[in-house]
């Protein structure tokens, strides 16, 4: 039994013996004070992690950590540092969006874009991406982003790349800070990848209200080099085509009220329509009416051109003379698809074999416009009759005839078969004078007018 002086005079080597074998040496018992943390916040700001801090003052790692986060350091997975993360090759533009959250982003798009719209996906992108902005600031890494966004690591190195953005971003981007007047939005000319790319931003008007608005779409509009080198097979020169372009939108416009199909409409990403147009091999000279429609398109800035021909199906199959038919179709654009809705007044879910126009803004354009407007309905619908010319204009036969009375053409009527109004009637004297079929490409119709009048 050992007396309390010898347990006195015991060496302090021997006291707690086998707690110092279980934990190592004892941590020294000094008091932290907030110079303390503020010397461990710069060390593990600087890279150093928190057991060298810990084991460098003798202290545990546990205090190291709560005194970072009292003076408010970030710890991420493992209680790693946060480490200077490489900068963002983003636009500082779209930096200062971002900060302002993807719903102001959301907004700033939907009041100022025409055609948009925002998929649960694409607004899931935009928020992963306005966090990502958010985290890398702090100095958070692509591993720990991307484990905490749910996103794959190389979308994160993208990300900070400045490639393979949003497309909500992108598009926010490009309109952010570009002027518009009341009732005016943007639209790109053309889009990619499923609308993830856009170029060639124009201002459009949500609805037309008179002639200058048609001219102020088509100024901001490029006519491509091909538009000359095809306008010069119907005699039309660079100096003629230029103050033609008006007059070239009003045929394409009603080319597309005709015969010539509308793809597309009201997309995931953005509303955009090319069209196709497929004109009978029968008749050789609807080649160049084919062709003259391309350079209608090609004046507006986007482009069209032939392609294979689409062999007999249905009723030309089964003919007497099974006839191929040329066939164009024109790239997508969003542009197309603002002339179908703004421009025609339709809906998506209608048809122009079904649903009649909403254009009354046309009787307000000068007359020229008006008349190639009739024009590329006569060339998609018209038939040449001995003292008549008729147009197949159901369900817009009391349209075609205001808009042929209002060219001059004052025995225009409604010809009634089944009890519909099926066709526009017009004396062949009144349709010669006009011409009601285009002068340039001196089609089969045209000809067989000129020969009946």
């Amino acid at each position: 039994m050992t007396s309390k002086s010898e347990e006195e005079n015991r060496p302090a080597s021997d006291w707690g013996h086998s707690e110092d074998t279980r934990q190592g040496k004892r941590r020294k018992h000094r008091h932290r004070g907030p110079q303390d943390g503020l010397r461990w916040a710069s060390a593990f700001q600087n890279g150093t992690p928190i057991i060298r801090i810990a084991a460098a003052d003798e202290v545990y790692p546990k205090l190291v950590s709560l005194w970072l986060h009292r003076l408010g350091v970030q710890i991420y997975q493992g209680q790693r540092p946060q480490r200077p993360q490489p900068p963002l090759q983003i636009p500082n533009r779209l930096l200062e969006l971002v900060k302002e959250g993807h719903s102001k982003i959301l907004e700033l798009v939907q009041r100022r874009v025409w055609g948009i719209d925002e998929t649960d996906t694409g607004v899931q992108q935009l928020r992963n991406f306005c966090q990502f902005v958010d985290l890398h600031g702090k100095g958070v890494g692509v591993k720990e982003v991307a484990k905490t966004l749910s996103v794959h690591r190389s979308t994160i190195l993208m990300w900070r790349k400045g490639i393979n953005t949003p497309y909500l971003a992108k598009v926010a981007n490009s309109v952010f800070g570009k002027s518009l007047s009341p009732g005016w939005k943007l639209l790109p000319l053309r889009i990619a990848s499923g609308g993830n790319e856009q170029k060639n931003w124009i201002r459009v008007p949500e609805s037309i209200h008179g002639y200058y608005d048609i001219l102020s779409v088509i100024r901001q509009t490029k006519p491509l080099n091909e538009t000359y080198e095809r306008a010069v097979k119907f005699g039309l020169s660079e100096q003629h085509l230029r103050p033609m372009r008006a007059q070239l939108f009003a045929y394409l416009l009603g080319m597309m009220l005709g015969d010539t199909a509308k793809l597309g409409g009201k997309g995931p990403r953005f509303s955009s329509m090319h069209i196709d147009l497929q004109l009978t091999k029968k008749k050789p000279s609807n080649y160049l009416l084919g062709t003259f429609l391309c350079a209608c398109a090609n004046s507006l800035g986007f482009a069209m051109n032939r392609i294979r021909d689409k062999q007999p199906s249905g009723d030309t199959r089964t003919s007497r003379v099974p006839t191929p038919a040329y066939r164009w179709m024109s790239e997508r654009s969003p542009l197309l698809a603002w002339m179908f809705s703004v421009g025609l007044g339709m809906k998506w879910n209608e048809t122009t074999t079904k649903n009649s126009v909403r254009m009354d803004w046309i009787f307000d354009t000068p007359y020229n416009f008006r008349k190639r407007f009739v024009q590329a309905v006569a060339d998609s619908d018209g038939t040449v009759r001995p003292y008549t010319v008729e147009i197949v204009s159901v369900p817009n036969t009391e349209f075609i005839i205001r808009l042929l009375r209002s060219l001059g053409m004052t025995s225009a009527h409604s010809r009634t078969e089944n009890g519909k109004p099926l066709r526009s009637v017009v004396r062949i004297k009144e349709a010669a004078k006009l011409p009601i079929f285009n002068e340039f490409t001196h089609g089969y119709r045209y000809q067989k007018l000129q020969q009946y009048a």
